[in-house]
């Protein structure tokens, strides 16, 4: 859980952080308000002063210009002059003159009443075409008193630049009016008007009151007349903020005039606010930006504190828990705890310790020193000593204490054991710890027992057997003298388990275990591997090993005697024998596993000879085991690289017909030839791989049979399969069989199963269940080497049989035993009574033929007929007696 600041702390944080956020905010706005101000009014300022030096230069301007047009009849002499001439090249000339000493025009003309050139400045003189606004000469002449008038700008004809022409009429001295005109470049009266200020988005206007632009900067338009704007007295009433709008483009802005010393025209500056603000907002937009910045680094860094005050509060929290754990920890800990500061006094104990030093509870308490707590103890540990020996005794106990060279364990009188285990603090301190090892001990002993012992009987068990006897074979080898090893199972125990339960079972081998153990010398060993196996080792027996085989033999009838009489089991009586197999140690080196391993060999072999019984180890038996296991592995490769081989012995009907086969494995063995299945058929049931090889021999015939339906000659035959016990039993089997013939379809019928009379015993009801499976899809059965063993016609009637075999051992023997001719035709009259077919194997006379032919016997199969051949051997011999049929 994650502890957090106290609340009071956190809301003064933030109330700070909110304050000087607030004012930087306040301070920020305050600034870009104060700036925009400032901006508005220097602006305001310079464009004043604009103004007024515009107005100051154009009046200049327009006064030269007036002045020169003014003096224009005293240049020419017409005031007075004696003479009328109105134009000469003279006044052309004197007019030359006059327009070079004004930098402000571009020429001087004179004009008479009508419009017409009298003269001019130009090199042309009175020859210039000059073109004038329409209406200007009229405009001129109009007013009674001369006054300047001056035209909209507009395109010269001589230059083609925007002019402005400024005219004043004269009077001749002949009484005839006159008007001088004077043309003066707009450009240059926008440099005089804009006088190389730089104000960006400055506009510049000469107007008339009523809104008529004479002349704008910048320029709007090309040329023409421009149209009027808002007339100047409602502007100016309406000026003073900075929400006019500009005279040229109609933004919000500030707008300053001035009139000019010629009536009815002004001199306008406009600035557009926008324009003027634009450097502030940038500086505004820079003052928000370090504002939230710093607003930014405010909020982090209380953030940061926060945490850090966060930090802090979990790590207090975490050093209080840690406290609390600890002292939970030491409080529960199974042993007792005690802390020594570097002067050995007490610091800190838990509350075990004071339970496993009953005396000291009133006693303990901080900054006492152990020494009093020694003398508390020995007084308890040893009532009856001395006090000279007490003070030895605490004084030995610190002496151990400073050594501190490991645990050490302590007797307390109550019998229990305690381990002292003593480390020092880096501060020269020292933390002991008092532990209970009573039932650790104890329960030491009892695990050591549970290793060694089997639980049941209290006889050493696997792990003691083997340790006990490599040493007693390394002594054996050492000394001379022989040992043996006698490995016993019971017999038929699985048997009492299965069907008087478990517990009687224990009981058993109870009662086994004391009568061998009875039975031996205390020197030799009796053990128990698991299950009704026991081992007995006998030590020190002669040293020539017949003598010493002997003396095992005579132990060994001994324990068989020992066990052979009635046992009481539950007050019920019970006779139980055992198979022994021994082996003898000591003449050379073996290992405990090998021993054992040779002495279950010889066991076995006992209980092959139906048990009960003793038998030595013979190296000739190993040597089977490993051919057999050799064999094995043969059997796996040879399924894997297809070394099996079917060969097919036919079946004759009393025609002399060939109806069936009956298939037999072989093996065709890289290195031993074509293997017949008595050498290996027997190591095959003994492990899985008959499963194998029965489901590898159940789907090659299948697929012989898939491969006769096409051929004329062997559509019709019959393939009999023998099927193994293990085979017939497997859980799969029923479904493997359906699925390997359900290619055959509707031919499943050409199918028979070949089953021996005691698996077809073993366990009816499955065995009837699993067969009308496979009858149900037409599978055929048959019962192989009938008469071999105790079947009963009740279970017999049962099953869904359609033929019985005749077993070759009666049939052998036809003619030489009548009890077997008794046998043959039982059965051959039992099979008619039940409706079933009757096939006899092993036929190999003549003799015998006939008279299975005499007692009604329906088939033939043997050596006198044909013997088992390849698959196309089979189908040459019936090509063959096709042929001689034919023939």
């Amino acid at each position: 859980m994650t502890a957090s600041p106290p609340l009071s702390v956190r809301s003064a944080l933030w109330g700070a952080v909110a304050f000087f956020v607030c004012a930087l905010a306040v301070a920020a706005a305050a600034l870009i308000q104060t700036t925009r101000d400032a901006a508005l009014s220097e602006s305001e300022t310079q464009l004043s002063r604009y103004v007024s030096g515009a107005e100051a230069a154009l009046n200049r301007a327009f006064l030269s210009v007036d002045v020169l047009l003014a003096g224009t009849d005293q240049l020419l002499d017409m005031a007075g002059g004696p003479h009328g001439r109105a134009l000469s090249d003279a006044a052309s000339a004197v007019l030359q003159r006059a327009a070079r000493q004004n930098l402000s025009v571009r020429l001087v003309a004179l004009l008479d009443a009508q419009g017409h050139l009298l003269a001019s400045s130009t090199p042309r003189g009175a020859e210039l075409e000059l073109r004038l606004p329409e209406g200007f000469v009229e405009e001129a002449l109009a007013p009674t008193v001369s006054a300047l008038t001056i035209s909209p700008p507009t395109r010269s004809f001589s230059s083609s630049e925007s002019v402005m022409y400024m005219a004043r009429h004269l009077r001749a001295a002949n009484g005839a009016r006159q008007v001088a005109v004077a043309e003066v470049s707009v450009s240059l009266l926008a440099s005089v008007l804009t006088q190389g200020v730089q104000i960006p988005a400055l506009e510049v206007t000469l107007e008339t009151g009523d809104g008529a632009v004479l002349l704008a900067v910048p320029e709007l338009a090309d040329s023409g007349p421009r149209k009027a704007i808002t007339p100047l007295a409602q502007v100016l009433r309406e000026s003073g903020t900075w929400e006019t709008p500009t005279r040229l483009r109609g933004l919000p802005g500030r707008v300053l005039a001035r009139s000019i010393i010629y009536d009815d025209l002004w001199v306008t500056a406009s600035l557009p606010r926008h324009a003027v603000l634009a450097p502030w907002r940038t500086e505004a937009t820079a003052v928000a930006w370090v504002t939230g910045v710093f607003v930014f680094l405010l909020l982090l860094a209380a953030t940061l504190f926060i945490r850090y005050l966060q930090r802090m509060a979990d790590a207090r929290q975490a050093l209080a828990q840690s406290k609390l754990r600890l002292d939970q920890a030491l409080e529960s800990m199974v042993s007792g705890f005690v802390l020594l500061d570097e002067q050995h006094r007490v610091q800190h104990w838990n509350q075990r310790f004071d339970e496993i030093f009953p005396w000291l509870a009133g006693m303990m308490a901080p900054q006492l020193p152990f020494r009093k707590i020694l003398e508390a103890t020995v007084v308890h540990h040893l009532p009856q000593a001395t006090a000279s020996e007490r003070a030895a005794w605490v004084e030995r106990r610190l002496l151990e204490q400073q050594k501190s060279e490991g645990p050490h364990e302590q007797q307390l009188p109550n019998g229990r054991t305690l381990q002292i285990t003593e480390h020092r603090t880096p501060d020269g301190g020292m933390v002991i710890t008092y532990s209970d090892v009573t039932d650790m001990r104890r329960a030491r002993a009892e695990i050591e027992t549970l290793a060694f012992y089997d639980p049941l009987t209290g006889l050493p068990n696997r792990r003691l057997l083997l340790d006990r006897l490599g040493q007693a074979t390394e002594r054996a080898q050492r000394s001379g003298q022989l040992g043996a090893l006698l490995f016993l199972d019971l017999d038929h125990f699985k048997t009492l388990n299965d069907t008087r339960g478990h517990e009687i079972g224990d009981e058993l081998l109870l009662q086994v275990a004391q009568r061998l153990s009875a039975s031996v010398r205390s020197a030799d060993t009796v053990a128990r591997l698991g299950g009704d196996e026991f081992v007995i080792m006998l030590c020190d027996l002669s040293s020539g090993a017949v003598d010493a085989a002997a003396q095992a033999q005579r132990v060994a009838e001994k324990l068989l005697r020992a066990l052979e009489q009635p046992y009481t089991l539950q007050g019920h009586k019970h006779q139980s024998t055992a198979s022994v197999g021994a082996t003898l140690f000591g003449a050379s080196a073996c290992s405990a596993g090998e021993l054992l391993r040779q002495a279950d060999i010889a066991m076995y072999q006992v209980k092959a000879r139906r048990g009960n019984g003793l038998c030595f180890f013979d190296p000739q038996m190993q040597t089977a085991i490993s051919e057999r296991a050799e064999l094995e592995v043969d059997l796996k490769n040879a399924l894997r690289q297809s070394e099996l081989v079917l060969f097919y012995q036919p079946q004759f009907a009393q025609n002399g017909s060939m109806v069936g086969a009956e298939a037999l494995l072989r093996w065709q063995h890289p290195e031993r030839g074509l293997v017949p299945p008595g050498a290996f058929i027997t190591a095959a049931e003994e492990s899985d791989l008959i499963v194998h090889i029965g489901n590898w021999v159940l789907q090659t015939a299948c697929a012989q049979l898939m491969q006769w339906q096409n051929d004329p000659l062997c559509d019709k035959l019959q393939v009999s399969v023998n099927v193994s016990a293990r085979q017939f039993r497997h859980p799969h089997f029923v479904d493997q069989v359906l699925q390997t013939v359900a290619c055959l379809g509707s031919r499943a019928h050409l199918l028979t199963l070949e089953l021996t009379e005691s698996l077809v015993l073993d366990n009816v009801e499955e065995t009837v269940a699993r067969m009308h499976q496979l009858r149900a899809r037409g599978i055929r059965f048959s019962v192989d080497d009938f008469g071999t063993g105790y079947s009963s016609l009740a279970y017999l009637t049962k099953l869904p049989l359609h033929q019985l075999k005749i077993d070759q051992s009666f049939v052998r023997n036809l003619g030489v035993r009548p009890t077997d001719d008794v046998i043959v035709q039982t059965i051959i009259g039992m099979a008619s009574n039940l409706e079933l077919e009757v096939i006899a194997e092993g036929v190999e006379t003549s003799a015998q033929r006939d008279m299975l032919l005499h007692y009604g016997c329906g088939y033939f199969q043997g050596y006198l007929l044909a013997r088992p051949m390849p698959v196309a051997d089979l189908c040459a011999l019936l090509a063959g007696r096709a042929a001689g049929m034919q023939a």
